[in-house]
């Protein structure tokens, strides 16, 4: 099976054995806003043309590839939602030599009404249920956009999406705060540190 994901200005694409370890990857800057009108198609092949000559024969794609500026919209299921319910709405994508096949995002409201989606996270929770048990749980997916999921009985039940990674870059690049900051590594210990205090 071929997994890729391929979001706004990355394309990651995995070739895995039947029980999901990864024997290769590749992975490319072509996100979904550098692919020309038509051309998802022919970018993908491209990309796996390899694995494709040595007998895989399913690709699931995930990420913004399934939005709607992407190869074609993936509707977004409403939260609770479990991997029986995401299999069910896959979205078949014509394409020579394999099953290629859109994982579609999910939809949330919080406590006050306020929408919140997600696209390719989808995935990652499904694959960390299946790792982790049924929950009961809350699971942090950090990113630019990290998102915070709760899981219970097998299914991601909600979620939040805080401006983390954004708001760091943000800070770093066009503040004062961002001048006073010392370049280099992380801090492992300051994390940990954070981490308690919060």
């Amino acid at each position: 099976m071929i997994g890729v994901d391929w979001g706004t200005s990355s394309f990651r694409a995995y070739r895995l054995d039947p029980a999901g370890a990864i024997l290769d990857r590749w992975e490319s800057a072509q996100g979904i806003l550098s692919v020309p009108p038509g051309g998802f198609s022919a970018v993908l092949e491209a990309a796996i043309r390899p694995w494709l000559e040595q007998g895989e024969n399913l690709v699931l794609l995930c990420g913004m590839v399934g939005s709607r500026q992407g190869w074609r919209e993936a509707p977004y299921l409403p939260c609770p939602a479990g991997p029986a319910e995401i299999v069910a709405n896959l979205v078949p994508l014509p394409f020579p030599g394999a099953r290629c096949l859109l994982v579609p995002g999910l939809s949330t409201r919080d406590a006050a009404g306020v929408p919140d989606v997600l696209r390719g996270e989808e995935t990652k929770l499904v694959g960390l249920l299946a790792a982790l048990g049924e929950g009961p749980g809350l699971l942090c997916l950090p990113g630019t956009h990290s998102k915070w999921a709760r899981i219970a009985g097998g299914r991601i039940t909600g979620f939040a999406t805080q401006m983390t990674g954004e708001t760091r870059a943000v800070l770093l690049e066009h503040s004062i705060l961002g001048r006073l900051a010392v370049p280099g590594p992380g801090s492992d210990a300051a994390f940990r540190r954070g981490v308690r205090r919060a």
